[in-house]
């Protein structure tokens, strides 16, 4: 985390301190969280209330132990939930906010160069919008569906099955040709949708610099190979 020094940056710091805490203690203990962070459980707990907040090192030191990946990964891997129907379901993920972002932070890296954000509709759209803050840039929402008659749209065409064949749309209006795109969903099974998103950018004729997906099963995930992926959580 890049560090100004002025006195705005370091509040912001420690307000961030005790609202990590706070995501944290939904999970932990007083005791737990003693041991996790090395902090005495009667200061947590007046972290947590809101008597006090943290010094200026140690919301530093706080917030760097959380920003860990294999901290912040082993945090949220059991709140992924996967259905005997094959439904994953990734929503727990979003009641930490403060903790997602900073675990998304992790995987952006190679995709600052992003000058608009595509998010996948519905599930997708949350994760999409945290990116797009996080990179300080527009969101495009993909739908299946257009809003109204009157306004222009790029479509794709999505086979989801032998049978069946679904349409996919995005706001012409909100792409442009010199546009470098970072694609963003929350599940990718078999990569059909993630792959017709593409086509429906290039149509549009943007660029898709990469895409980074919340869950990906581990056998589908080397199934894209156009375009760099990132990968939070494979199963």
């Amino acid at each position: 985390m890049i560090r100004d020094g002025s006195k705005d940056k370091d509040l912001r710091d420690r307000l961030l301190a005790v609202d990590l805490l706070r995501e944290l203690k939904n999970r932990y203990t007083y005791k737990e969280l003693s041991k996790l962070l090395g902090l005495q459980e009667s200061l947590l707990c007046r972290y947590v209330n809101g008597s006090t907040v943290p010094s200026e090192q140690q919301a530093r030191d706080l917030i760097g132990k959380v920003s860990q990946r294999g901290f912040l990964h082993r945090f949220f891997q059991d709140k992924i939930r996967k259905f005997p129907d094959s439904f994953i379901d990734t929503s727990e993920l979003l009641h930490y906010p403060n903790m997602l972002k900073i675990l998304l932070e992790t995987h952006i890296a190679h995709f600052m160069h992003a000058e608009k954000v595509v998010g996948i509709a519905s599930n997708g759209i949350p994760f999409a919008t945290i990116v797009s803050t996080i990179l300080d840039k527009p969101l495009i929402i993909v739908k299946k569906h257009k809003d109204s008659i009157y306004l222009t749209y790029v479509e794709e065409n999505v086979k989801e099955s032998d049978s069946v064949v679904a349409s996919i749309y995005a706001r012409r209006d909100f792409i442009s040709k010199s546009d470098k795109i970072l694609i963003v969903d929350d599940v990718m099974r078999s990569g059909k949708t993630l792959l017709s998103t593409s086509k429906l950018i290039k149509k549009a004729g943007a660029t898709v610099i990469g895409a980074l997906i919340i869950v990906a099963k581990r056998e589908n995930i080397n199934s894209v190979n156009e375009f760099p992926m990132e990968v939070v959580f494979d199963l």
